[in-house]
């Protein structure tokens, strides 16, 4: 299987902050991004993701 095919059928995670609704992708290539509203920030890479905030802080979407 060709390695373009893989990445199109690859869902992408997102998180989404409950508060100001902004949308994060769990990739950040290592560099630590914050919503808005700064109740919830994003620290990921192909092998991790490291989530800050309360559970109810964020909600996780594939898209």
């Amino acid at each position: 299987m060709s390695q373009e095919i893989a990445n199109k059928t690859k869902k992408d995670i997102y998180y989404k902050c409950t508060h100001c609704k902004d949308e994060i992708f769990g990739n950040t290539h290592k560099k630590l991004i914050e919503c808005k509203c700064k109740a919830i920030y994003i620290d990921g890479c192909e092998d991790y993701v490291r989530v800050g905030g309360d559970k109810g802080d964020y909600e996780v979407i594939s898209k």
